[in-house]
């Protein structure tokens, strides 16, 4: 962070956590890019307030208060003020991560429904018809008892079914679906047959 992009909000701030002049608030927020934890710690590093869990004894006086209890006050409050800003880093830290995980559930979920495609294909004429699975759900949803129907008339018709798509592409998924077809085409021609042989 650029030194003029420190605001006197952030100045304030951490001179209330560790009881410093706004010199030397300022100085280490422009040596901490503006990250508050760091100019904590830097403010340690420098000697300008104790070490965090270690007591001190100052005898400078601040607005009437001296002696341990003040610097006492000073560990304290920096402390609390790095716990706080490693708190809120935490939680940014699994947001952003929570954010990054229902992002990549997304881009799975709309890969499967729709990069994922239900062909059909008619082997005499070669016309093929392609929906996505997303499509091929929503009319197995809404017409749950026309789907089926319109699956076997086009078997009757001289229609196949096969599924296509990065994860639904695969040869071992086609392989049973190619089994479905031959074992669909078998009890076609086997009704086809019954029917014009009773006649």
């Amino acid at each position: 962070m650029e030194q003029e992009k420190i605001t006197l909000e952030q100045v304030e701030r951490l001179r209330s956590l560790a009881d410093v002049s706004y010199a030397d608030a300022k100085a280490a927020l422009e040596a901490a890019d503006g990250e508050l934890l760091d100019a904590l710690i830097w403010l340690e590093q420098e000697g300008k307030i104790p070490a965090a869990g270690v007591s001190g004894y100052s005898t400078r006086t601040q607005e009437g208060a001296a002696g341990p209890s003040a610097a006492s006050g000073r560990v304290d409050g920096a402390s609390a003020a790095a716990r706080s800003a490693e708190q809120e880093e935490a939680r940014r830290r699994e947001y952003e991560q929570r954010k990054e995980q229902a992002r990549t559930a997304w881009r799975t979920i709309r890969r499967w429904l729709v990069d994922n495609r239900l062909e059909a294909y008619h082997r005499p004429s070669g016309r093929e018809l392609q929906i996505p699975v997303l499509v091929a759900l929503v009319l197995l949803v809404l017409a749950f008892w026309l789907v089926p129907v319109l699956l076997i008339a086009g078997y009757f018709l001289g229609w196949r079914y096969r599924l296509a798509g990065p994860d639904l592409g695969r040869e071992d998924v086609n392989q049973v679906m190619d089994n479905i077809n031959d074992t669909a085409g078998d009890v076609v021609t086997s009704v086809k047959k019954n029917l014009f042989e009773k006649k």
